[in-house]
């Protein structure tokens, strides 16, 4: 499917935000379950026994509490004519399993542990199998609330993290094994700004059971570091305006990259800001700009990203459908060997942001996205969209996910890449139970028909979610 599905599930998350009727009986399960908060079930009296593994009391006073669950994640995937390769056909089950538990010890510190599993029918695949490791494993330290608003936590060991939309940092929902990070964490948040400081590395990923090492103070390791601060702050809130602006700083170091003409150690820096909000419930809008300068082997780096996506609710009744256009614009190498690299690193992005067949990511790539966004009912989410991808400069070439050259310019002149025509379906039975239909047909045009094999991808996949 051409549309990122971040960017679905953002823009049904900023309806169900501007829809009250909606959101009503929405699921309490998030994305990160690190981040669910069952503090609200400490004086219930009428537990669902779902509700009850929530909220485990381990002494009188219930101020200590234990919190368990889950995640079963099998999908059924096809490809046809994978990379274009005629007859490269793939047809195959995986599933993601993930259980964890959350102890709280009074109301400042906290342990939470979480282990994941990966499994591939055809074998081993790349960020598809794991037999099973520890996914996540930090302490938090949390300052008392009881007199303030102010909140100020610290986190350290292995742990998810997104920032913003994930045009960065993302949580790699695609591929069954997610991203984590070996990482010391600081956050602070009140009613007018919440801030994040960070440093870590991105976890090691192997197949074999609990061989995935903490890296964060091994020296040698090879997976990339990170580190920055990210800020989210109000500007305007009223009963017609809704808008919140980020600003971030964002450090990256990789002992090996390799772009159009340049290859070795890379330092990167990210400077980025954000707008996003509603405007009268039917208006809903995201953009974010991003530069980046730094040093790759020698060369200057000098790279951007601009992304806007704007949905209009057409009406309340009938189906809710919403009208979208998002353009996504990320700069490429703008001339071969002149100690300058102008390609755009999307560092830690999800290798399914433009579906799950993972064909490209946002470097040297311009593309324009009209989509239709239905809501039949309260458990149906139906998203048709049509994207257009081009070469931002046809200096460089083209790149797949995480951000692996896999075609070279080769002198070719035309920069349109093909043309994705992409439907995404998703029934939510309950907040335990949900499956999700994605397909996409990836039209190649002029420069993937002159740089090498050109057949038409088709890609399906159904997927089911299971959480407790």
């Amino acid at each position: 499917m051409s549309a990122s599905y971040s960017s679905i599930i953002r823009g049904s998350i900023f309806l169900l935000l501007s829809l009250p009727t909606l959101a009503q009986g929405q699921t309490h399960f998030l994305e990160q379950r690190a981040e669910e908060d069952y503090r609200h079930l400490k004086d219930s009296t009428s537990l669902t026994w779902q509700d009850a593994l929530k909220y485990i009391a381990l002494d009188r006073q219930k101020s200590a509490y234990l919190s368990i669950g889950g995640t079963f994640r099998p999908r059924y995937e096809h490809f046809t004519n994978n990379r274009w390769v005629k007859d490269n056909n793939e047809t195959y089950y995986s599933q993601r399993l993930a259980f964890h538990a959350d102890l709280h010890i009074g109301p400042k510190l906290r342990f939470f542990g979480e282990l994941q599993h990966g499994y591939k029918t055809d074998g081993e695949g790349f960020l598809q199998t794991d037999n099973l490791d520890i996914h996540q494993a930090f302490l938090e330290i949390r300052s008392s609330t009881d007199n303030n608003n102010n909140d100020f936590t610290l986190r350290f060991g292995r742990q998810e993290m997104k920032l913003g939309v994930g045009r960065l940092v993302d949580l790699r929902v695609g591929p069954n094994v997610r991203r984590a990070f070996d990482m010391a964490r600081a956050a602070f948040s009140n009613e007018q700004l919440q801030m994040d400081v960070f440093y870590g590395k991105e976890a090691e990923i192997n197949l074999d059971a609990f061989d995935n090492h903490f890296t964060l103070f091994t020296e040698g390791a090879e997976t990339p570091r990170i580190w920055g601060v990210y800020s989210q702050f109000p500007v305007q809130n009223n009963n017609e305006v809704n808008h919140t602006v980020e600003l971030y700083y964002l450090g990256f170091q990789s002992d090996f990259s390799a772009y159009s003409d340049v290859v070795g150690e890379e330092t990167r820096h990210s400077i980025g800001a954000r707008s996003f909000g509603s405007l009268n419930r039917k208006f809903i809008y995201n953009t974010e700009f991003i530069y980046q300068f730094g040093d790759l082997a020698g060369s200057t780096v000098s790279a951007f990203n601009f992304e806007t996506d704007w949905k209009y609710v057409i009406n309340f009744e009938n189906w809710r459908p919403t009208a979208g256009l998002k353009l996504d614009w990320s700069s490429g190498d703008s001339e071969a060997g002149d100690s300058r690299l102008n390609s755009f690193n999307p560092i830690f992005v999800n290798p399914a942001t433009y579906s799950l067949a993972a064909v490209n990511t946002p470097v040297n790539l311009l593309s324009f996205h009209p989509s239709l966004l239905l809501f039949p009912t309260k458990k149906w989410l139906i998203n048709i969209e049509y994207a257009f991808f081009y070469r931002t400069n046809k200096s460089d070439g083209f790149y797949s996910p995480p951000r692996i050259q896999s075609r070279r310019a080769e002198g070719i002149s035309d920069r349109h890449i093909g043309d994705v025509f992409g439907l995404f379906l998703q029934y939510t039975h309950d907040p335990h139970l949900a499956f999700d239909i994605r397909s996409s047909y990836f039209l190649p045009a002029t420069y993937i028909e002159e740089s090498g094999a050109s057949e038409p991808i088709f890609q399906f996949a159904l997927t089911g979610t299971l959480r407790f």
